[in-house]
């Protein structure tokens, strides 16, 4: 994907949209994209994995309102 060429006000609108339908979804490919990247995974410790998980999902909680405002 060449991101230079994303239109930025239609890529914010897919995500708020996103956001408001099923907050999961987005949740869920950020944890996919941190698996891709293998900062967690098979390989990754247990702990250190629980961990981001646990901090993706207290972020989520802590800024949903905010999530849901900025759409």
């Amino acid at each position: 994907m060449d991101i230079q060429n994303v239109d930025r006000s239609l890529l914010k609108s897919v995500v708020r949209e996103i956001i408001l339908e099923d907050v999961s979804i987005f949740k869920e490919t950020i944890k996919e994209i941190l698996q891709e990247h293998k900062v967690i995974g098979i390989h990754a410790e247990q702990a250190r994995k629980e961990r981001l998980e646990q901090l993706i999902e207290d972020d989520f909680k802590k800024y949903d309102e905010v999530f849901k405002a900025l759409a």
